[in-house]
């Protein structure tokens, strides 16, 4: 572990249930100043930066000058809001005022800053959050693993030789190793749990929609979801409270109210509920290390009052469903690009890039009716017979920090195939069908990295997975 790095254990066992609602309370009630919680987390963030590469960008300026404009709004009597100082990072794919979106790819590293926050960034800040920079992401959000080459590899900090997970490969880092309380990410196939799940924390994919999302560019069959990234669960809850909500820019959000997930976080909504357990969603094989966990964490629900019945997953791998739909997106975006600028890009997103523009119409609808036909079944599991479903975060344990995407995946000695496909496709499900899920910390594998479980909630239920996470966590850092 990096010298300097707190054990990110630490993010799952005791400690409060909201880090950021203690540290605004504090600045709120005088007893620490949100100018020095500032320039610790920013000295911090220096600190660490050559050793674990979180952050894309560090907003010195911008945050110092935030934080006094804070203080002295507090030394005035006004309250800034639930998140009033507490540090916050944002995935370098989000635009952030005055601060450049570069995407991880050489292609963009001349970009200019941004003109404007995107809705959920506006919304943290509205509730007193100081934003510290931008978090490092694989080039376009393309690959599940934490480099990019624009940046380079973000290490892990539990075991800096695996990787920490992507495509918000920093976001997760700069929570596990406590750079920042909160961060703010997406989550399109895997990009927020995964991380979380590679570096022993929580990570919120809400219901889509439910976090608006105002820069997709088409929102009406969007996947793409805002995600969190926190060491507790009511961070989650806190700021989820503070960015959910409809906008008129996001036709998915219009649907949703505001949740109040903090103020449902002691419902006991694991009594008696009805919990299924796939060990696979499609994928041939997982890891014997990581199936122990997975039934281990269904145990400590089982002792919380639920009902757990390990099932064989009903549906068929998601995985050629998802690929049609995000290699057409890429496509769409890229299909202009000129041979100077396609050089700039890696393989592997070209890759995917030239797979979307060989798709016909008729193999984009039958994706897209497929879709429809997973979450219908997913829907009739809720309606039925399920208040909630759990399983692995991903088939085997975190892989080398520099594995070739392009290479397949290994599990317990066997070759199975296809990274992705085999790898995180319980997660590329739920994306598709767009419940809300949270990757849960479920120990560490044999070779030193977390591994993670995933809890699944019905359509709209964000409060109440994040209740159910609560519970776990508190039974979880007991246990462990």
């Amino acid at each position: 572990m990096p010298a300097g790095v707190t054990s990110p254990r630490s993010a799952f066992v005791g400690g409060p249930l909201s880090e950021a609602a203690a540290l605004a309370d504090d600045h709120q009630a005088g007893r620490r100043d949100p100018r020095e919680t500032i320039r610790t987390a920013l000295e911090r963030a220096d600190r660490l930066q050559g050793e674990l590469n979180a952050f894309a960008t560090i907003d010195h300026a911008g945050a110092t000058a935030r934080a006094a404009t804070l203080a002295g709004e507090i030394e005035q009597g006004r309250n800034p809001g639930a998140l009033a100082g507490v540090p916050v990072s944002v995935k370098d794919i989000l635009d952030v005022a005055g601060l450049p979106t570069c995407w991880g790819s050489p292609l963009m590293a001349e970009a200019k800053p941004a003109a404007a926050d995107i809705a959920a960034v506006a919304r943290l800040r509205a509730a007193g959050a100081i934003i510290i920079g931008k978090t490092t992401t694989t080039e376009f959000a393309h690959s599940p693993l934490g480099t990019s080459p624009l940046t380079g590899v973000t290490r892990n900090p539990w075991a800096p030789e695996f990787t920490c997970g992507g495509s918000s490969a920093g976001a997760g880092v700069a929570v596990a190793a406590g750079l920042t309380p909160i961060a703010l990410a997406t989550d399109a196939g895997c990009s927020t749990r995964l991380p979380a799940a590679c570096t022993g924390i929580y990570g919120l994919k809400p219901t889509l929609g439910r976090m608006p999302h105002d820069r997709v560019p088409e929102a009406f069959g969007n996947f793409i979801h805002l995600g969190m990234l926190a060491a507790h669960v009511g961070d989650l809850a806190l700021a989820l409270d503070a960015v959910a909500g409809p906008h008129g820019s996001d036709p998915q959000s219009l649907q949703h109210p505001r949740p109040d997930a903090l103020a449902g976080l002691a419902a006991p909504v694991l009594e008696g509920a009805r919990v299924l357990l796939w060990t696979t969603t499609g994928n041939s094989r997982i890891a014997e290390e990581v199936l122990a966990a997975t039934r281990s964490a269904g145990a400590v629900l089982e002792a919380l009052g639920a009902r757990v019945v390990e099932e064989r997953y009903p549906f068929v791998n998601p995985d050629p469903v998802w690929r049609t739909l995000q290699q057409s997106n890429w496509a769409a975006r890229f299909a202009a690009a000129t041979p100077g600028d396609r050089a700039k890009l890696s393989a592997t997103l070209l890759a995917g890039i030239d797979a979307g523009l060989s798709y016909r119409g008729l193999d984009l609808q039958r994706a897209l009716i497929k879709r429809t036909e997973l979450f219908r079944g997913i829907q009739s599991i809720f309606s039925e017979r399920a208040d909630f479903i759990l399983t692995p975060c991903a088939s085997a344990p975190p892989v080398h920090a520099e594995h070739d995407l392009t290479a397949p995946l290994t599990v317990d000695g066997v070759e199975v195939g296809d990274l992705r496909a085999e790898w995180t496709t319980y997660l590329s499900l739920f994306d598709l069908s767009g419940h809300p899920a949270i990757a849960m910390p479920a120990g560490v594998a044999a070779c030193g990295a977390p591994l993670g479980v995933q809890l699944v909630a019905p359509w709209g239920r964000d409060a109440r997975v994040l209740a159910a996470a609560a519970a776990y966590g508190r039974a979880y850092s007991t246990k462990g």
